[in-house]
This record gives C-alpha cells, structure tokens and sequence, in this order.
C-alpha cells in the first residue's frame, strides 16, 4: 500500500513538472509556430523522441530543461513551482544567450502578462526611481527603441561594428512585442515615478557618442532628439494634470540625487514584485515578499530626496523640464560630444 501511494505521489510530480515545463514553453512559442519541430530543432532530437517526451513517456532530462530555459529565457523555478518561494530570490535574466532577440521578446512579453494581472487587481500601484527611461516611456518612440536596442547590441558585440543605425531594423515581432508590452502597461492605474536628474543628460550623451562615431546621421539624431523632446513634453502633461494619456494616477518625483541603478516595485492584491536594472536591458527579478519590502522602503525613502512636481511644485517643475530639454538641445553641442567621448 505504502509503495503504490509513494508511485502515485511520484506520478503526481512528475505529471506536474511536465505540465508547468509545457506551459512556459507554450508561453513562449513563436506564433504559428509547431511545438513538436520547435523542440526537435532546439533539443536536437528526433521526432518520435519528442513525441514520447511530450506524452510523458520519458522524462525531459536536465540538461534539456536548462537548454530551453536558456533558449526561451523562462526560470527553473518556474517549473518547480517555486517561483516566489522564500529560497528562490532572484529570476536573473543576463539575456546572454546567442539568440538575444528571442529572449527580449519573451522576457517583454512575460513582463506583460504581469502588468495584464495588475491591472485586475484593484489596489495596484507601480513605484519606480529610475536613473534611465523606463520602458513605459520610450517604447511608444519607434526610433528612441530602436536605438536603445541597438546600442545594446553594439555593446555586446552583436552588431558589426561599423553597422549604422540607418541601416539596422526592428523586425514585425519585435515592433508588435512593444505595441503589446505598452498596451499593457497602461493597464496600471497608480504610479509613483522617481526620476533622477541625469537621464536625459545620459541619454543625450549616447546620441552624441553614436553620432562622433560616425554611426548616426544628422537626420538620425534630429529624430531622436525630436522624440526625447516629445517625451519630456509628455512629461510635462503628465505633471501638469497627475495622470498619464490612460487616465493613471501619476505622482512625479525630481530626485536631487544620483541614483546608482533604476527600481522597480509592483504590489497587487497579496503579491509583489521587485526588479533592479543592471546591465541596459537586463534585471535582476524577485517576488520575495521580504527583498520585495526591503525595496518598496528603499524607493520611499528617495522622495526624502525629490520634490513632488505633478499637480504642485509648478516652479520646481518648470526648472526641472527645462533644464532636460537643455540636455537634449545640446546634443549637437561640440561640448557635449566631448563629454560623450
């Protein structure tokens, strides 16, 4: 008795782990894509040898489950089933793999299925400090996105080094990703944004970087400098009225100090999410309730350092914005191509 309930409970997990395996696969499956020939290409298998994984016959080994974890950018503590347990604090995405694009386009696709869950819930709210754009911001710019991503590229060596931003492109999967992503985002209805005095100033820094390099044309920048100052008129809107186009609750922070990285804290409902931005596209994620507390105290904390300018400081507010797009008019500026060197 005591062997066939130790054989059923073994059945019963194992039945699990494939079913949670399965589903982060689906999850992340290229549309249109067949799940059958998707595994034999990535796996290197047989047909038949897939088939008898897929029905459970033989156990997907670890080696393979790891293999896809690095190819389709999901956690192993997703399958486990402990992806907010206490002894598994971080989801770190390095987006390391060579098949880079893949891995953004599914770690913004599962970023927003969780925005997708807080919009559900009724007493969600989004804190943010931040030392770079945020997502939220810059993904409605088709040129401020492209560069980004090309920049990080470069960086890692993944674009040749000579490649002009003219000439690189986003394909249609990753455009549609970010007309997703942001319609998601938008489902957030109260949001606390810290924003640090030097993102503009960073990002004016890249443009002028790029375009001493020889990289980025005059008409390339005048539209990236365009967009960044469509985006701080945005801003402005958004401070002046206190929400954002999709009717969001907006409280804007300057911050007078540096921030050293950019963070994030979601809380909906019981649960809560924390992210720290390293490495330009990559993150390090926790849904640990105790590091997740940690951070929303820390990014609290930093409004002892900023001034409130939505819906009041107006002459705070007014320097602030000003003194961005000061930043952004000089990207042309011999002094600030010199600062970028």
């Amino acid at each position: 008795m005591i062997k066939r309930r130790q054989g059923n409970l073994q059945k019963m997990m194992k039945t699990s782990l494939l079913e949670n395996l399965l589903s982060s696969i689906r999850e992340r499956l290229p549309a249109k894509t067949n799940l059958a020939n998707y595994l034999s290409e990535v796996l290197i298998l047989g047909r038949e040898s897939v088939y008898r994984r897929l029905r459970g016959e033989i156990p997907f080994t670890f080696d393979e489950i790891v293999k896809l974890s690095l190819h389709m950018g999901f956690s192993l503590d997703n399958i486990v089933g402990s992806k907010k347990s206490e002894n598994a604090l971080f989801n770190i995405h390095m987006l390391q793999n060579s098949d880079y694009y893949d891995i953004y386009v599914n770690k913004m696709l599962e970023y927003g299925r969780l925005f997708r869950e807080m919009g559900n819930s009724f007493d969600a709210h989004a804190r943010l400090a931040v030392n770079t754009m945020p997502y939220f911001l810059h993904i409605p710019y088709k040129n401020l996105s492209r560069f980004r991503i090309y920049k990080w590229l470069y960086q890692n060596q993944k674009v040749k080094i000579n490649e002009n931003f003219a000439d690189f492109a986003l394909s249609e999967r990753i455009l549609q990703t970010h007309e997703t992503f942001y319609a998601d985002t938008q489902k957030i209805k109260d949001i606390t944004l810290i924003i640090d005095d030097n993102v503009f100033w960073s990002a004016a820094k890249d443009v002028a970087y790029f375009q001493k390099r020889g990289l980025l044309t005059v008409e390339d920048s005048r539209l990236l400098q365009s967009e960044l100052l469509d985006m701080i008129d945005q801003m402005e809107q958004m401070a002046t009225t206190g929400v954002n186009a999709s009717g969001a609750t907006v409280q804007l922070y300057a911050c007078a100090v540096d921030l050293e990285a950019s963070y994030l804290h979601f809380e909906y409902g019981e649960n809560q999410f924390s992210q720290v931005r390293i490495f330009a596209l990559s993150a390090i994620d926790s849904f640990n309730e105790g590091l997740c507390q940690i951070q929303k105290q820390w990014i609290e904390s930093l409004k002892r350092y900023s001034v409130l300018i939505s819906e009041s400081g107006e002459m705070q507010r007014f320097e602030y914005l000003n003194k961005q797009r000061e930043y952004i008019h000089k990207i042309t500026d011999p002094a600030i191509e010199a600062a970028a060197v």
